[in-house]
């Protein structure tokens, strides 16, 4: 990742582009599925990875985002930028790699019907007040995500497809499915599928019992959490010492890029989980020697999405495609590069960016920055001056930045763009009237999380059936319909490539939407802490690593 000499302050950064009418910046591998010899890891918890840490120490841990709640079923404990993710933990555990590896199952059998999964859990292992994590806690555990009275929308369409749940003796779990799954175990990692113990339910709003590394002390939201270290948790590093080396966590979530760096450089934290983009380059050279940073290479991908339900971009006008692929030859994503993201990252027309175990390099790209092109399709159609609602998130600065840009971009071509910024909340009424009438938003400067299994992106985001899908973009294509249904009952690594490979090449044509950048994060810590390593796409706390395997020199 490129990073430029100079950093600039974001305002001026994009106000120079704006001035110039964007003339200066236009010029491990992932775990297959196992056979039906099932995976296994190489020991009842004792493992391969770093041996030797320190025990002790209290890590103050900065981030940029808080849980709306602590109830781990009726919220999600985002595994990058939440302390209280490391509480968790499930049937599955996520690899540094992010892709799905043994938790509490040790091993796992899948029938040639992609239709049963058979998990074998781990003896002996416990939730925090000492009850046992077997299968038939475990069995509740999905009931209770799967109601929806009671848990979050993500985590229950993760178990949507379930049909039947049987807890087969005491450490055997089997789980039926509705229909065949090629992508049921990245389903079930602990983010969003974590585990409490059955008995705590009516603590969980005040004191969730979980079974991770950390045990939950106290929580205020936007001030402080309190972690302590769980004594029985089940991981080993490589000498067979118990994880976590930590005796605790305290985090304090602060919203500004800016607070947190202040924070670590005035020895307030010890890690904090983004140095914000334009921050970057200049913490490297200037105190490279007091500070170690970890750089995160795809936290998740931004996009401009179009509402193709009602507006000038839909398929209710004739030349919604036309007004589409004039918008997308405007988007110089160089400038979006060096102006958002100050060089870090990487500009992208897939999902999946070249440092992801899933990168898909046979993709054949969407319309080329071409302004002249965009004008002239604008002319050609009778449709310049076009007015446009572009709309972005409040709560991320990058997304209400790239909208900004695109907004000069789009401006610069002959659209009559209205840029406005919300909280997801007034997003969301918007994308709900934007079903039904035009004019409550017509395209989203927006990004979406990584996902270890491409399934999560396409099937969720994309598919015409999906909630999101049908809420947001209205997209709907047959074909890619087909590849994606297909994608999710193949076996085979390389065919679900290739399948996904002709989808991305779908939207690229049809432009549901424009992919423009990966969001990178930087992290930051201070040099005395060891064994410290965030995983592939930002979560901190990984199988045998992560904050599991952190300790202070």
């Amino acid at each position: 990742m490129s990073e430029p000499d100079e950093i600039p302050s974001p305002i001026q950064s994009r106000r120079s582009f704006l001035k110039a009418g964007g003339a200066a910046l236009g010029a491990a591998s992932t775990v297959g599925l196992p056979g039906l010899a099932g995976a296994k890891d190489a020991a009842t918890g004792a493992g391969t990875g770093k041996a030797g840490g320190k025990r002790g120490g209290i890590l103050r841990f900065a981030t940029r985002s808080e849980a709306r709640g602590i109830d781990p079923h009726k919220n999600l404990f985002y595994n990058v930028s939440q302390p209280l993710a490391a509480t968790s933990q499930g049937l599955l555990d996520i690899a540094p790699d992010v892709a799905p590896a043994p938790g509490i199952a040790s091993e796992w059998n899948i029938s040639d019907d992609l239709q049963t999964y058979t998990f074998r859990l781990r003896p002996g292992v416990s939730f925090h007040n000492g009850a046992d994590v077997d299968a038939a806690a475990v069995k509740w555990n999905f009931e209770r995500i799967m109601d929806p009275k009671i848990s979050h929308p993500f985590a229950r369409s993760s178990l949507e497809n379930i049909k039947e749940i049987v807890a087969v003796d005491k450490y055997t779990l089997r789980c039926t499915l509705r229909r065949p799954s090629a992508v049921f175990l990245a389903n079930i990692t602990y983010y969003p599928c974590n585990l409490i113990a059955p008995g705590s339910a009516s603590e969980n709003s005040s004191h969730p019992v979980g079974c991770g590394p950390f045990k939950f002390k106290s929580w205020k939201a936007w001030d402080r959490t309190e972690l302590v270290r769980f004594e029985n948790y089940f991981e080993t590093d490589a000498d067979g010492t118990a994880l976590p080396y930590l005796d605790g966590i305290v985090g304090s979530p602060k919203k500004q890029d800016r607070a947190r760096l202040v924070a670590l450089q005035n020895g307030d934290v010890d890690l904090i989980d983004h140095l914000g983009y334009a921050d970057a380059g200049q913490f490297r050279r200037k105190f490279g020697e007091q500070f170690q940073t970890w750089s995160v290479p795809q936290v998740g991908t931004a996009w401009i999405g179009f509402n193709l339900k009602t507006g000038p971009f839909s398929y209710q006008n004739p030349e919604g495609h036309a007004l589409r692929t004039a918008a997308a030859h405007a988007i110089d994503q160089e400038a979006v590069h060096q102006s958002v993201f100050y060089g870090l990252g990487t500009p992208t027309n897939r999902f999946y960016g070249p440092d992801s175990p899933w990168h898909m390099p046979d993709v054949t790209p969407g319309p080329e920055f071409n302004p002249d092109k965009a004008r002239f399709l604008l002319r050609r159609h009778n449709l310049a001056n076009t007015p446009i609602i572009l709309v972005s998130r409040q709560d991320f600065a990058y997304m209400h930045q790239a909208g900004e840009l695109i907004q000069a971009m789009w401006a610069e071509v002959g659209f009559d763009v209205v840029h406005e910024i919300h909280p997801n909340k007034v997003l969301r009424e918007k994308f709900h009237l934007g079903g039904n009438q035009a004019g409550a938003y017509d395209a989203d400067s927006t990004a979406s999380s990584y996902h270890a299994d491409p399934d999560g992106w396409f099937n969720r985001s994309l598919l015409s059936t999906s909630p999101s899908t049908r809420l947001r973009l209205g997209y709907n294509s047959g074909r890619a319909d087909t590849l994606i249904r297909e994608a999710r009952i193949t076996r085979d690594r390389q065919k679900r490539m290739h399948l996904y490979t002709e989808v991305e090449n779908i939207i690229n044509e049809d432009l549901p939407l424009i992919y423009t950048h990966t969001v990178p994060l930087l992290q930051g810590g201070v040099k005395n802490l060891a064994g410290y390593e965030p995983a592939f796409a930002g979560p901190f706390s990984t199988a045998q690593s992560g904050i599991r395997t952190a300790h202070f020199v």
